[in-house]
């Protein structure tokens, strides 16, 4: 019986996850964050294997480290 329950609690908890991912995917990509969304599809700094990038991904990184939002 406990073995039961414990399927079914993870079963649900999976349901949830590819519940939340579906709809996750219906969500548009609001206007304002368009052009960054798109830039970041295209970025390839994370198959790069050297510290440096073209398109400077770990310094930006640094700075919004600095500024601290």
């Amino acid at each position: 019986m406990q073995y039961i329950i414990m399927v079914a609690i993870l079963g649900g908890f999976i349901g949830l996850y590819i519940l939340a991912m579906y709809f996750n995917s219906k969500v548009a990509v609001p206007e304002s964050c368009k052009e960054a969304y798109l830039e970041a599809q295209n970025c390839e700094s994370c198959s790069t294997k050297s510290g440096k990038s073209s398109c400077n991904f770990n310094n930006t990184i640094e700075f919004l480290k600095e500024i601290k939002l």
